[in-house]
C-alpha cells in the first residue's frame, strides 16, 4: 500500500513541476492560481529580501542593490525547484515500483533519480525491465527539456525587462530636480503646443502595452527592479499617469493619445494587484483633498500658455480619474518597495541627496 503512496505521490510532483514550468515558460495565457511553486518561491523570496532591505537606510546604496539581486537570484531558485520536484517525485516512482533490484532505499532511488535527470550516467544502478527503462528516458528528457527551456527563456525575460527600462531612460524633464508630471508636460511642450504632448502619448502607449503584455504572462517581472536606484516601473507609470491627466485638461490634447494611455495604464494596475486588498488605500485617497495641489498645477499650467478646461469640471475628471489607478499605485509602492519619486538618470543625484528628506517626499502626484 505504502508503494502504491509513493508512485501517486512522486506523479504529482512530477506533474505539478511540469505544469508549472510550462504555466511560467511557455504558456502565453497563464494561470493566475496564486499556489503556483514558482509564485510562491518568488513570492517568499521577495519578502524575506524586502524584509532585510527595509532594515537598512533607505538612501543607502547596499538597499537597493539587495533588492535588485532578487531577479538572478529567482531564475536560480526555480530552476533548483523545478528539478527538485522531478528527482524527488521520479524517485519516488522508482522506489515505489520495486523493479529496479539494485534500488536498497528511498535514499537509493532519488540517487539513481538525479543521475538520471541530469543525464550523468554513472551506471551503478541500471534498469533491467521494460517499464523502469522506458522512464528513465522519460526522465533524462524532462531533464534536458527543463534545462533548455530555462536557458531558452532567459534572453526573452531579459529582453522584456530591458524594454522596460530603456525607454525609463527617455523620460526627462530637461532638470536636475525630481520629475514631476507638470514639470515633464512642461518640457514636452515649451511653447504649449498639446499637439506635441499628445505625439510623446503616442510612444508611451506602446510602452504600457508592452508592459501590460509582458507582466501578465510573466507576473514575476514585476519584481525586478529598475538599473537606478533612484528609478522604478511602477512610480514612472505614475508619473505617465498623472501627466497624462494633466494632458486630459488641456484644451487641444483631450481624448487623444493620453486617454489612451490612461487605458493601458489602468489595466496594468488592475492585473499586477489582482487578488490584492486595497481597501486602505481607496480610504486614504477618498479622504485626501487635494483642492489646492490642484489649483497650484492649473495655475502652473495656465502660466505656462496651456488653454484648460473649466477649473471644476477639471478636478472632478481629475480626481475620478485617478481614483481608478491611484490607491493600486500606492499599494505597488508600498508592497514593492518602491523609491520615492522618480528620478531622470541626467539628473544630479548629489544635488538631490544633499536638499531632499526623502522621508519626506511624496510619489508623483
Amino acid at each position: 500500500m505504502i508503494e502504491l503512496v509513493a508512485v501517486v505521490l512522486g506523479v504529482a510532483m512530477i506533474l505539478v513541476a511540469l505544469a508549472d514550468l510550462v504555466n511560467t515558460l511557455i504558456s502565453t495565457m497563464t494561470s493566475a492560481w496564486r499556489w503556483w511553486p514558482s509564485r510562491v518561491i518568488g513570492r517568499s523570496t521577495f519578502v524575506v529580501i524586502r524584509g532585510i532591505a527595509r532594515r537598512m537606510d533607505e538612501e543607502s546604496t547596499a538597499r537597493e542593490r539587495l533588492l535588485s539581486i532578487f531577479g538572478s537570484l529567482l531564475i536560480i531558485e526555480l530552476l533548483f525547484a523545478w528539478a527538485l520536484l522531478q528527482v524527488f517525485g521520479f524517485g519516488l516512482v522508482w522506489w515505489g515500483l520495486g523493479d529496479i533490484p539494485s534500488i536498497g532505499g528511498l535514499a537509493d532511488a532519488w540517487y539513481y533519480s538525479g543521475v538520471v535527470f541530469f543525464t550523468v550516467g554513472f551506471g551503478e544502478i541500471v534498469p533491467g525491465e521494460i517499464v523502469p527503462r522506458a522512464g528513465a528516458i522519460l526522465e533524462a528528457f524532462f531533464g534536458v527539456i527543463t534545462m533548455a527551456l530555462v536557458i531558452g527563456y532567459l534572453p526573452s525575460l531579459y529582453g522584456a525587462y530591458s524594454d522596460r527600462e530603456r525607454m525609463l531612460m527617455t523620460l526627462d524633464a530637461g532638470t536636475s530636480d525630481r520629475i514631476t508630471p507638470t514639470a515633464l508636460v512642461k518640457a514636452w511642450a515649451p511653447d504649449a503646443d498639446p499637439r506635441k504632448i499628445d505625439a510623446q502619448f503616442e510612444r508611451w502607449e506602446l510602452w504600457a502595452a508592452g508592459i501590460l503584455e509582458t507582466h501578465s504572462t510573466v507576473p514575476l517581472l514585476a519584481l525586478f527592479r529598475s538599473h537606478d536606484r533612484h528609478q522604478n516601473w511602477v512610480t514612472a507609470l505614475g508619473l505617465l499617469c498623472d501627466a497624462a491627466l494633466h494632458a486630459q485638461i488641456i484644451v487641444g490634447s483631450t481624448d487623444g493619445n493620453a486617454y489612451w494611455f490612461l487605458r493601458r495604464a489602468e489595466a496594468i494596475f488592475r492585473e499586477v494587484t489582482k487578488g490584492a486588498d486595497l481597501t486602505p488605500y481607496v480610504e486614504a485617497f477618498d479622504a485626501q483633498d487635494n483642492t489646492d495641489l490642484f489649483r497650484d498645477l492649473y495655475d502652473d499650467l495656465t502660466a505656462h500658455g496651456f488653454q484648460l478646461r473649466p477649473f471644476d469640471d477639471a478636478m472632478e475628471y481629475a480626481r475620478t480619474t485617478r481614483r481608478s489607478f491611484g490607491p493600486a499605485m500606492e499599494h505597488l509602492i508600498d508592497d514593492l518597495a518602491c523609491p520615492h519619486g522618480f528620478w531622470s538618470t541626467h539628473g544630479s543625484i548629489e544635488r538631490w541627496s544633499a536638499h531632499h528628506d526623502l522621508g519626506a517626499v511624496q510619489p508623483p502626484r
